[in-house]
């Protein structure tokens, strides 16, 4: 067994990774291959760390949040200058619209980048949820930000494992019961919300413990059907394209 428990953490990343190809979790979690960065990857931090800056600040204009862009932005995964640019501008535009929706809300804005650590039977369970405000009504909501482009059907956010994990870690870690969730696909500067259950709840905890199970005793059997899909589809020793290449 390779996995050593004292040191052993599980996250949404992992299991996310796990459910898509077991093979391509031990390449980058036990072969520490790592996924190149790409322009969407880049952009996707530096909009989660610019509003990190933001409501972590004590000055809250339109200007300070363009500031915190600035000072968040960085170029590695960019191609030319052109794609640069014309990313830049589409994180200023989104910004403005999020201010104008922010400034406008009445919430109080809690939590930002709230990390936690929960015990999930004998495993590790770590996490980052985005922000969690609280309203007026003494009501909690728990908001995960989304920067690419498309935006999500309702049953998929419904259905979303992330946020039933963040409804797990604010009742059992922070002692406060989410009453709605929303993903902000700020793209669009629009909110889809859900709830969850304690089914739902459960639910997710058990295929955390399954993929933690099969992770333990390294069943990392690979996905050839997602091959096409993969970021190592060139290196990966059971892609198909791999093989066509020559590698």
């Amino acid at each position: 067994m390779r996995q050593d428990f004292k040191d052993f953490k599980i996250s949404y990343s992992r299991i996310n990774t796990y459910l898509f190809c077991p093979y391509k979790y031990k390449l980058i979690y036990l072969d520490n291959f790592h996924i190149p960065i790409t322009a969407d990857i880049t952009f996707g931090h530096i909009v989660h760390k610019t509003l990190e800056q933001f409501h972590g600040g004590k000055e809250h204009s339109c200007d300070d949040l363009f500031e915190c862009y600035d000072n968040s932005w960085k170029k590695d995964g960019f191609t030319d200058p052109q794609q640069t640019f014309e990313y830049y501008i589409r994180g200023k535009q989104m910004l403005e619209n999020y201010y104008k929706s922010f400034s406008e809300s009445k919430t109080r804005v809690l939590y930002v980048e709230k990390a936690f650590d929960a015990n999930i039977g004998k495993y590790r369970f770590i996490g980052i949820i985005d922000r969690i405000d609280k309203h007026l009504d003494n009501t909690y909501e728990v908001i995960d930000y989304k920067t690419h482009l498309r935006i999500w059907e309702q049953e998929k956010v419904d259905k979303d494992l992330q946020l039933s994990f963040y409804a797990y870690a604010c009742k059992n870690v922070f002692g406060l019961n989410p009453d709605k969730m929303s993903v902000y696909f700020l793209s669009e500067n629009k909110k889809i919300y859900t709830k969850r259950s304690q089914t739902e709840i459960s639910e997710a905890i058990n295929v955390t413990i399954e993929i933690a199970e099969n992770i333990a005793v390294e069943n990392f059997e690979p996905n050839i059907p997602k091959c096409q899909m993969c970021d190592f589809k060139l290196k990966c020793k059971y892609s198909k394209d791999r093989v066509e290449s020559g590698e």
